[in-house]
């Protein structure tokens, strides 16, 4: 699936858990509960397609890509011209002096800057796996920040539809942020509770798929029904059915808290 087919079907399964038998806040906590259930689910049936460069969650962390090669480009004349400006003085071509040392230097990070820059992503994914692992060093946090740490160090490594794509990726990470919220604030159970079945929700959307899924201890053993293609006219079908699948749902909520209120 497509950001289009990914995000209507996260929605969907998040309009759906709004109505399982889960001990929602009662009141006006409640509604916002769900409200926010359901945000996060849409979202993070996006997320397991950050291991994809163009993805439209890598999108978000980069720039475009024929701006990563212009700044590529820019980059490595910028540190072309640092070192020529370092080492001319070195083979007697023109006498040293401090304005031309600062200038190669400040014309090398210019060029260094430049290329960071074109690789941001990866920098950005790292300093954040970075500072979870540091934080759960320093602080003692619950495991799950030394999981999704982890991963997102790896991410910019491995390949898309690899281990964050697997069942045994999305059981660990369900399991960490489940036990994590279950004695945290409502407003965080939410958020975990919505992480987790937009997740689910992103692998059960590229079973339909050609590529399908794959299990990471079982890499021969994976499902793929090949019923449409990506970004096809059938998923753009299917999105809307989601669509209109949680639209009725919303509709049976608010029903239902409204003939609450009533007998109330």
């Amino acid at each position: 699936m497509n950001k289009k087919g990914h995000m209507a079907l996260g929605v969907l399964a998040g309009s759906a858990a709004t109505l399982l038998p889960i001990p929602f806040p009662a009141g006006g906590q409640g509604f916002v509960f769900k409200a926010l259930l359901i945000a996060v689910t849409g979202v993070a049936a996006l997320l397991p397609d950050i291991d994809h460069k163009t993805s439209t969650v890598s999108s978000m962390l980069q720039f475009s890509a024929k701006r990563r090669r212009q700044m590529r480009s820019v980059g490595g004349i910028g540190l072309l011209i640092a070192l020529v400006l370092w080492g001319l003085p070195w083979i007697g071509v023109i006498a040293p002096s401090e304005k031309l040392t600062s200038s190669a230097i400040l014309v090398g990070l210019a060029g260094a800057l430049s290329m960071a820059l074109a690789h941001v992503r990866t920098l950005a994914l790292s300093g954040a796996g970075i500072a979870l692992l540091w934080a759960y060093h320093l602080y003692d946090l619950h495991w799950v920040a030394l999981f999704i740490g982890g991963a997102l160090l790896i991410i910019p490594a491995v390949q898309h539809r690899g281990i964050i794509h697997t069942p045994e990726f999305a059981a660990v990470l369900s399991l960490g942020l489940l036990t994590f919220a279950g004695t945290e604030a409502w407003w965080l159970q939410s958020i975990a509770l919505g992480l987790v079945v937009g997740w689910w929700a992103h692998l059960a959307g590229d079973i339909f798929g050609t590529d399908g899924i794959h299990s990471l201890l079982l890499p021969k053993l994976g499902v793929a029904l090949r019923w449409f293609a990506n970004g096809g006219r059938a998923e753009n079908h299917i999105a809307l059915c989601c669509w209109m699948g949680s639209i009725a749902i919303w509709l049976f909520v608010f029903q239902q808290t409204f003939l609450t209120h009533i007998h109330l």
